[in-house]
């Protein structure tokens, strides 16, 4: 899975080595002299070396206020792989030609053929303030081409990941040849004594260099060559030459997201090999219960104890060695179809003998663990009383209650501070719990420690044992409680009922194992829908609706917003504001929307406006300019109520609002020493008419789209307006599907982490697989050992059908009961998360350093519903169809029997 994350990284960096001339004037003969240098090294793993220069500065055309990038590449530069001529000349032929990048903010504006008149002034800046101009450059661009830029063209030329328009942000890029048009600019900077911005980009040969299983080692080739090149180009310019190497940082990241990805690889492992120890020992004990005749008559031909135990041990060590190799070669069959597909066998990885000696090391080790105790036991065995064929291992076993109870006390006391949303790290640092006793002090961040790290992972587990060992097994109230629920079938529910008395361990030991896993699935899977659906209504919080256009000017909103009215699938827009006043004086933020189209359009969540009805509110709003909606922390600290009114001041105007309803979350956390976040207040449009010449405002454009319409094309459509006053265009759909495809976030929108929720999600399967098939290999030898039990129920008269409700009673009663247990401790868990992520604020790019009121919450959709009904019915599956396949067995042969006598 790292492989894959890996690569996706990779195919977002464009330039594997950028290459920053000095800080001293050089020509462009000194730059292609500085390539032919590097080229002169002969390093085979270099594929590619090219100047690129870059010119935004006092590039506006001539009597014309369009400003543009000019890049300069070279003739066999890469750009050219990822550039497609819409219409035009297939080449830059000749000097002061220019292509056209198709999607430019103006790129409607120009034709083919236009000549492009820029006058590129030289000017010193000292210490802050502008000398004289030295010399000027009249430049005469003709336009020979428009050109379609694909996403790696794009990275080539912007010095940031994605493109220019990946975002939404409209530049205008022109593109002439480096050699041909840009080297006279670069000579005309030198001649003044000028830098230019010029770069040498470098790419090598990732698949000779990059290993991802050997990182380190990559990291090393990749360093030489650093080293190599830095000391070339140190040598040419005399020093002062930057290397920045982009796949060693690449690596360097990736090094650290693969480490935090096995980490919680190895923590979602635990539960599965924890399964499989407890499994291992519940089977082993049923397992040498069974050979208790064969144990009498080894003693009794005289082996000796030891000699038994290294027999047992010697069958366990077999094992293990054989399910260790089975394990090694199902993985290699099975990554493929988990994580990799097709791709895996082109970079199949060769297991080394490191690998392989210790996984057989871990699989001895975890059959030993397993079987080491029930075998000494059997090897311990009188010789009389292994004789003795059939008797329970559970009634020789001593049992003692401290260690549970501890368990028990420690894990309710984590479920409960989950179950009230109590987080213990916040009370201490933000709430208003202040010690100054520095032994007290120091206990609390103890505890805390214990409480957050240890019992946050080890809480539902000591639960499930503690509860398990002291109500089923150590207590018959888990049977009485069997007894009443189990009347509706007669003697039959009595029968096994008494079954269940008799062997309250192993059923301790199914129902501690089926909770855990339950809990385990619950948590893993809601945790993942929750934040999934926070992560999706960020981003729709943070656009404001459908699309939004941030809007660079607002003195003539009116025209863009008809232009945009008439793109094909919009089906409503308006007007939003943000502007700012001072109360008392203090700042505060209003935004201003059109109370009667707003609600039908922007994206808002109902629960954040308080105070009563949010339509009547805004009704209110729509009839008085004089209303707010206010900020609920302004509120709660002028104690202010719905009906009362606010002073505000809006530069030389001070006006009465009167208060319509209160807007914010409650309030989850507060610095320490300090004060709750704020938010903003909403107003009518109409008071923002009234104020907006005391104000600065901003303003956007909130467009909701037609049921079903496709929002990344409506955006792209917007773009290709060109409008003038626009500065970002953004899309809900496109954001989102941005975020799923890339390891990279988008800049000021919360990343879609679902990395190591993925990972959790797998080893929910494997656990909730590993639980069933322990659960249904201990049903199947409890069946066993009881062989001759059910043959005497059947001769006794019980049918099929009887036998076989007999055992489900017994088992499924267990069974249902830790699902139960393990559904209710999971949800819990979630909750408890959740309140504890919700006590941190989170930074949205609405505004600088403005603080998000959306909040966590518990949600499962339909496909995470799905996922737990399939965990918890292969759960009951492993129950019932081991009873099915015994009893129809055991039913079969006595039949058999009963016939040949």
């Amino acid at each position: 899975m790292a492989k894959q994350a890996l690569d996706k990284q990779l195919s977002q960096v464009p330039v594997d080595i950028r290459v920053y001339l000095p800080h001293s004037p050089l020509s462009a003969a000194n730059i292609t002299k500085i390539v032919k240098g590097i080229r002169d090294l002969n390093i085979q793993e270099i594929t590619g070396i090219e100047p690129f220069s870059q010119l935004s500065g006092e590039t506006q055309i001539l009597n014309n206020n369009k400003a543009f990038l000019i890049f300069g590449i070279s003739e066999n530069s890469r750009v050219y792989d990822g550039l497609t001529v819409r219409n035009g000349s297939p080449s830059l032929g000749v000097a002061n030609e220019t292509y056209v990048w198709a999607g430019s903010l103006h790129a409607g504006d120009i034709k083919l053929g236009d000549v492009l008149q820029f006058n590129i002034t030289l000017r010193w800046v000292y210490e802050g303030r502008e000398q004289p101009k030295l010399e000027t450059l009249l430049l005469n661009l003709t336009v020979v081409g428009f050109v379609d830029l694909d996403e790696q063209a794009q990275g080539l030329l912007s010095d940031y990941i994605g493109g220019f328009a990946s975002i939404g942000y409209a530049v205008n890029v022109l593109i002439v040849d480096w050699n041909k048009t840009f080297a006279k600019m670069i000579d005309l900077y030198y001649s003044e004594g000028l830098t230019s911005n010029t770069k040498i980009l470098i790419f090598l040969d990732r698949g000779s260099l990059i290993n991802p299983w050997d990182i380190d080692g990559s990291i090393s080739r990749i360093e030489k060559i650093t080293s190599q090149i830095g000391n070339k180009i140190s040598i040419l310019t005399g020093g002062w030459a930057y290397v920045y190497n982009q796949l060693e940082s690449t690596l360097n990241n990736y090094r650290a997201m693969s480490q935090s990805m096995r980490f919680t690889f190895i923590l979602l492992s635990i539960p599965v090999f924890f399964i499989a120890w407890y499994m291992g020992t519940a089977v082993s004990d049923v397992s040498y219960n069974l050979r208790r005749r064969e144990i009498g008559l080894l003693l009794t031909k005289g082996f000796s104890r030891r000699q038994l135990l290294r027999m047992f041990l010697g069958e366990a060590v077999l094992i293990a060695l054989i399910g260790g190799a089975i394990g090694i070669g199902l993985s290699f069959l099975m990554t493929p179809f988990f994580v990799l597909g097709e791709e895996f066998f082109a970079t199949m990885p060769v297991i080394g003998i490191d690998t392989i000696i210790s996984t057989i090391v871990f699989s001895v080790v975890l059959t030993l663990l397993s079987v080491f105790q029930p075998a000494r036991r059997s090897s311990k065995l009188d010789i009389v009383e292994a004789l003795k064929e059939y008797r329970y291992v559970e009634e020789v076993k001593p049992y003692k209650k401290k260690w549970p109870w501890i368990a028990f006390i420690l894990g309710s006391y984590k479920i409960a501070m989950w179950l009230l949303g109590i987080n213990t790290f916040t009370l201490m640092t933000r709430g208003p719990l202040y010690i100054t006793n520095i032994f007290i002090m120091i206990l609390m961040y103890v505890w805390i420690y214990f409480d957050t790290i240890v019992l946050n992972f080890l809480g539902p587990i000591l639960f499930f044992w503690g509860f398990t060992k002291i109500f089923i097994r150590g207590s018959l109230k888990f049977q009485e409680i069997v007894t009443r629920i189990v009347k509706f079938a007669g003697d039959l529910g009595t029968l096994s009922t008494k079954n269940v008395r008799r062997n309250p361990a192993r059923a301790a030991a199914i129902a501690f194992l089926i909770a855990m896993i339950t809990g385990y699935g619950f948590q893993i899977i809601g945790s993942y829908a929750s934040e999934q659906d926070y992560q999706i209504r960020q981003v729709k919080f943070t656009v404001g609706a459908d699309i939004s256009i941030q809007m660079s000017t607002l003195q003539n909103l009116s025209s863009p917003m008809n232009m945009i009215r008439n793109v094909s699938e919009v089906s409503a827009l308006t007007a939003e504001y943000r502007f700012y006043s001072t109360q008392d004086g203090q700042y505060m933020t209003f935004i201003a929307v059109n109370p009667e189209d707003w609600l039908n359009i922007a994206y808002y969540e109902s629960g954040l406006f308080t105070g009563g009805d949010i339509t009547s509110a805004f009704q209110e709003m729509k009839n008085s300019n004089n209303t707010t909606i206010l900020e609920r922390g302004i509120a709660e600290t002028l104690k202010l109520r719905v009906g009362d009114p606010i002073a505000v001041t809006f530069g030389s105007k001070v006006l009465s609002l009167r208060v319509v309803g209160f807007f914010g979350p409650e309030p989850s956390w507060t610095p320490l020493g300090g004060s709750r976040p704020s938010y903003w207040s909403y107003v009518p449009e109409g008071l923002y008419q009234s104020v907006k010449n005391e104000t600065y405002p901003s303003g956007k454009i909130l467009v909701k789209t037609a049921v079903g319409a496709n929002g990344t094309a409506i955006a792209k459509e917007i773009r290709n307006l060109r409008l003038s006053d626009v500065s970002s265009v953004l899309s809900v759909a496109e954001i989102l599907e941005q975020q799923q495809t890339s390891y990279f976030p988008i800049p000021g929108m919360p990343p879609l982490s679902f990395g190591s929720i993925e990972i959790q999600r797998l080893g929910v399967a494997f656990a909730v697989l590993a639980a069933s098939l322990g659960t249904a290999l201990v049903t199947f030898v409890s069946l066993k050992e009881r062989s001759r039990e059910v043959g005497i129920m059947s001769v006794r008269g019980l049918s099929f059908k009887q036998v076989v409700g007999v055992l489900l009673v017994e088992n499924l009663a267990v069974v249902a009961f830790a699902v139960f247990l393990g559904a209710v401790v999971g949800l819990i868990i979630i909750q408890g998360n959740i309140s504890a992520a919700n006590s941190f604020p989170t930074y949205t790019s609405d505004a600088i350093y403005s603080i998000s009121p959306i909040q966590r919450r518990m949600v499962f959709p339909l496909d995470s519903i799905l996922a737990l009904t399939a965990c918890c019915s292969l759960v009951f599956a492993s129950t019932v169809i081991p009873i099915f396949f015994m009893a129809k067995r055991y039913v079969s042969e006595l039949e058999r029997i009963v016939r040949g006598a």
